[in-house]
């Protein structure tokens, strides 16, 4: 601290009290007592400051591009030093300074604040909520991750709609047409630089009017007071009643105490929400379990058309959103551009009301329109998200962002992000693309847990309606384990194998073709083949696959295997060696089945069966000789159907190969 010798001197040359007395109101007289109905403007002002101290210190580590914002701010979240508290503090402060706008403006209107001559105070708080909306909206999306980028395409949407201009605002604001690099850059030109500018000079503006209002109040109280003026004050004067107080400490105390409080609620949110907000999604299907727990997913997945998101916007914005979906396309410019503006225009003439209806009645009607208005709001929004909620996919589709989040955030903190984008931790991995990649491809005929990988059921339209499809084919979870290949050796024409292929051409032919007749003569009770023998050639085919889940059986068994599969030594279930013609490698070939490498050439050749490469091959090519030649009636799928990055990446998802943690088996 300075001597007090040294801050007269300074304060002498540069008279600094009495500029921080300004900037602190510590000499700023307050009306009347001071009051808690007067605090939350001043909330405003020092939530506004956290917002600045905190985005200055995000602004030493966030990088605004496309290839670096996520990564960025994945980096606060886990490596800086309480970044995660900082960025929270951030995000959520900007949240609860809306709803201190939203009590501000309603205790202006209870209170009259908008009268004469404060007309100029009330319109400024209107701006003023205005530009911290405006801060919210562009700060959202800077992470660059799924609910920034798709709510701020819902937000522009509705800004594209306003006739007139709203093409040239909404390129303004995007940095032209698509969405990319440009967009990013924008934003974090309006959000750091243009609307805290346009901040500070309201709020400045802002302070200055009342500073005024309450001078003129403190000078005609003085003058009334003052026995030597030749002045008095009538007797309904509201200015009879007052007693002016400095803002130090009376009104100053208070404001400090509802601020401690409101951040005190942003803190409680920060710690909780991210657990509490998806408590109500379970799914309960393996393929959308989330790498982390809820309350270490402190990002969406990065920002990606390609992977799914349920489009939502902000709270504050969300009834414009629903409105939108109720009324017909022509109609939207109504409720875009033209509902806002009467709102808009409801607010800034509420000064007037008074002027047509009388003070009693005017305040009455201004406070019943913002209160009303406060309340359908509130209510078409909370419509919204019930019915979001209650939607019969919603639990599945909120299930996999969280999953693709969770799954981002985590390849990230073991592998850090590419130099190519964080969009590429989820394109490169088979756990994130796999389902996406064979319901697009593959679901249209086969099924995987019976859904199309992704966890929703393949419909089809029937009778003019949408109805669950039958399947076409064989249902491909599991496959080439051991449990998936015994179950197909005892019923292939089980409709999880082959009971729906005789709809497709040809498919008769398979489906009571040579490998039903097979099981029809060897297996079950009457079959030659007991239970342990099916398991044992199922264990040897698995094998040839090995995949990560491959439980290794005893030799024993996999000798057993053999001679199913070749019919050599073959014992009956008496424990004898009999004959056996329905050994496997008369149709099938396999090196590993077969000690004499014979056999095969009227069914898929087994050696291999189930890798990657064989999977590959069959993908590709599933009428290739090696496979099901002429009898086959699967499409192939070259590279200009399936890249080969998608084909590795649906194979090695078919076979469970993607990255764990370690402790993950």
């Amino acid at each position: 601290m300075l001597p007090e010798k040294t801050k007269k001197w300074i304060d002498e040359r540069t008279g600094y009290k009495n500029f921080l007395h300004a900037i602190f109101l510590l000499n700023f007289p307050t009306k009347r007592r001071s009051r808690w109905q007067f605090i939350w403007g001043g909330a405003l002002v020092l939530m506004m400051l956290v917002e600045i101290v905190t985005g200055t210190l995000l602004m030493t580590v966030y990088s605004p591009s496309e290839a670096a914002a996520w990564g960025s701010v994945h980096y606060i979240e886990t490596q800086v030093n309480l970044g995660w508290f900082v960025r929270g503090l951030h995000h959520y402060t900007a949240h609860m300074m809306i709803v201190a706008i939203i009590v501000q403006i309603f205790l202006v209107i209870v209170s009259a604040g908008y009268r004469k001559p404060k007309e100029f105070i009330y319109w400024t708080s209107l701006l003023i909520g205005g530009v911290i909306v405006g801060l919210t909206i562009t700060g959202n999306p800077l992470p660059w991750d799924q609910k920034g980028y798709w709510s701020y395409q819902i937000e522009t949407g509705i800004a594209g709609t306003m006739p007139g201009i709203g093409s040239t605002l909404r390129s303004l604001v995007v940095g032209g047409s698509e969405f990319g690099n440009l967009t990013l850059t924008r934003l974090y030109t309006i959000h750091v630089i243009v609307l805290p500018v346009i901040a500070i000079l309201l709020f400045t503006i802002h302070m200055a009017l009342i500073r005024r209002e309450r001078l003129r109040t403190a000078k005609i109280k003085e003058a009334a007071d003052d026995p030597d003026v030749d002045f008095e004050l009538d007797e309904d004067d509201p200015l009879k009643d007052e007693i002016t107080q400095p803002y130090w400490p009376y009104q100053t105390t208070r404001t400090l105490v509802l601020t401690l409080f409101l951040i005190g609620i942003v803190i409680i949110q920060m710690m909780t929400y991210p657990t509490l907000k998806n408590q109500h999604v379970n799914t309960e299907l393996l393929e959308w379990e989330a790498d982390l727990h809820p309350s270490e997913i402190k990002l969406e997945a990065p920002a990606d058309s390609a992977l799914p998101f349920v489009a939502r916007p902000e709270w504050f914005v969300r009834f414009l959103f629903e409105l939108r979906h109720m009324v017909p396309k022509d109609l939207e410019v109504l409720v875009t551009a033209v509902l806002p503006g009467v709102l808009l225009a409801i607010l800034v003439l509420v000064p007037f009301y008074e002027k047509v209806l009388g003070e009693k009645w005017g305040q009455r009607l201004a406070i019943a329109v913002y209160v009303g208005g406060i309340l359908i709001i509130s209510g078409i929004s909370w419509y919204g998200i019930q019915t979001e909620r209650s939607a019969p996919d919603y639990a599945l589709n909120r299930s996999q962002e969280i999953a693709y989040a969770a799954r981002a955030s985590w390849l990230a903190s073991e592998n850090g992000v590419p130099p190519e984008g964080p969009a590429s931790l989820l394109r490169n991995d088979p756990k994130s693309m796999g389902p996406l990649i064979f319901a697009r491809h593959c679901g249209i005929c086969h099924t995987w847990n019976g859904h199309d990988g992704t966890g929703h059921f393949i419909m089809e339209m029937k009778d003019g309606k949408k109805v669950k499809a039958t399947p076409r084919a064989s249902d491909l979870a599991g496959f080439a384990t051991t449990k998936w290949i015994a179950e197909f050796l005892t019923n292939p024409r089980d409709p999880k194998f082959f009971g729906h292929v005789g709809s497709l051409k040809g498919g008769d032919a398979i489906l009571n073709g040579d490998m039903s007749d097979w099981a029809d003569s060897y297996v079950g009770p009457e079959g030659i083949l007991s239970k342990a023998d099916i398991e044992a050639v199922s264990a040897l085919l698995a094998r040839e696959a090995n995949r990560r889940d491959y439980e290794p059986v005893s030799e024993a068994v996999i000798k057993r295997g053999i001679s199913v599969f070749s019919g050599q030594n073959f014992k009956g279930k008496d424990g004898k060696v009999v004959d056996f013609d329905g050994y496997c490698a008369q149709c099938h070939a396999m090196k590993a089945g077969d000690p004499d490498d014979e056999g095969g050439g009227a069914a898929p050749d087994f050696n291999g069966y189930g890798s990657a490469k064989w999977l590959s091959e069959f993908i590709r090519s599933p009428g290739a000789e090696k496979f099901y030649g002429d009898k086959n009636v699967m499409p192939a799928f070259e590279e200009s159907k399936l890249s080969k990055h998608d084909l590795n990446l649906l194979v090695n998802w078919m076979r469970g190969e993607w990255q764990r943690p370690t402790t993950d088996k």
